[in-house]
């Protein structure tokens, strides 16, 4: 007995999961011993360690309900963040799930399984007041461009701000993830002059087919811009705690940005390390003008329907533990540090136009091979004639 508890209390563990699946672990050990000694003897010790044990594990479960369901049913992992339901092993869950109206998120797994949390109010979290005024930038004359240069949707619409709705999750409905959407294209648009066009339409009223329905909108938001140099798809986070939703910028709490980029792991995607470096740039841009804002960009392996443009990426911003205000403070921070990237990107696009058409050069300057122009000089020379060029007929 002394030794598992020293084990435990010597061990170091990096995350609540791990915490989570040792304690669980080590119960179970602690469990048999006194099933093979203590109980058998009559000893009311045992008895008294096994009494604290359960204490300490009703305590676990109510400090941290998640890290212990993730714990016991690994599954639900998933919702960490956000997953391409390309998989038919999850999508059989999910379908599953809807049959039997069972809730997969963890305090409905809970509720499922000790229904006396379900008559349990959670502690109260205060919600941090925020000024949503951003520093003013002068304000620009003209439209950067006529073209729509930023594209917004939202695979997962029904994700929401449980600070603010009371759940993490509308479905069928807009959640907050769509007003934060809305702020960042009211940002790009009135205090940048960047055209964005936004769809509010709803994907997930079935979440297994999420990333099909959002395909056909992303697919069509491409073909119909194609001048368009982002598109953002906009989620929120979950499965972390009040403290890790939130960051200080500038003297204010509010939360956080993570990119996400997927990969080539599990279907075709050759180019998707052009995401990633767009990525890069936009979250060095973040964290440029908003020290701490941006998390950093990780790679997954779903595709996230990145492959239909070069500058998609999705954006988590903030988690379920935010509230609507301070994700919408992010994603207005989030539209600054975006605006300056198409700005930039605008401009390498004229200046490879300019380029490509160099002033003071006609037409005939710029087709005529140089070989094939010292060779008619040579002809010239030996007092041959030489019919006119036309453009008309040089070959490309």
């Amino acid at each position: 007995m002394i030794f598992i508890y020293r084990c435990y209390r010597g061990i170091r563990v990096k995350t609540k999961r791990t915490a989570s699946i040792l304690s669980i672990v080590l119960i179970g050990l602690l469990l048999a011993v006194l099933l093979h000694s203590g109980f058998r003897l009559g000893d009311e010790a045992p008895r008294r360690m096994l009494a604290d044990s359960v204490d300490w594990l009703v305590c676990k479960v109510f400090q941290d309900p998640k890290g212990m369901v993730l714990a016991s049913m690994p599954a639900l992992s998933w919702q960490d963040t956000p997953e391409e339901m390309e998989s038919p092993g999850r999508a059989l869950l999910s379908w599953l799930a809807g049959i039997t109206r069972i809730d997969l998120n963890p305090a409905g797994m809970l509720r499922a399984q000790i229904p006396l949390l379900g008559q349990i109010s959670p502690p109260e979290v205060s919600v941090v007041a925020m000024d949503s005024a951003i520093p003013e930038d002068p304000q620009l004359e003209q439209k950067v461009s006529q073209e729509v240069l930023v594209g917004i949707y939202t695979t997962h619409t029904g994700e929401t701000y449980s600070l603010t709705d009371g759940t993490d999750r509308l479905t069928g409905e807009q959640g907050g993830v769509v007003k934060v959407a809305r702020a960042v294209q009211k940002t790009l648009e009135d205090k940048h002059a960047i055209r964005v066009v936004l769809s509010d339409r709803i994907h997930d009223a079935r979440y297994a087919t999420s990333y099909l329905e959002s395909k056909k909108t992303a697919t069509e938001m491409a073909e119909k811009n194609p001048h368009m140099i982002a598109m953002l798809d906009i989620h929120r986070d979950a499965g972390r705690s009040r403290e890790e939703s939130l960051v200080e910028v500038k003297g204010q709490k509010i939360a956080p940005i993570l990119i996400i980029i997927g990969s080539d792991a599990r279907l075709p995607f050759p180019n998707w390390k052009q995401n990633y470096r767009f990525a890069c740039r936009l979250a060095a841009k973040m964290n440029e003008l908003y020290p701490g804002l941006c998390l950093g960009v990780r790679v997954k392996e779903g595709r996230y329907n990145q492959f239909l443009h070069p500058g998609a990426v999705l954006l988590e911003i903030g988690t379920d533990n935010n509230s609507l205000e301070e994700a919408v403070a992010s994603g207005e921070m989030l539209a600054d540090a975006l605006a300056k990237l198409v700005q930039e990107e605008v401009k390498t696009r004229e200046t490879l136009k300019k380029e490509e058409n160099i002033p003071g050069k006609t037409q005939d300057e710029q087709t005529i091979d140089p070989e094939a122009e010292e060779e008619n000089r040579s002809e010239e020379r030996h007092a041959q004639p030489v019919p006119p060029f036309h453009p008309k007929e040089s070959v490309h």
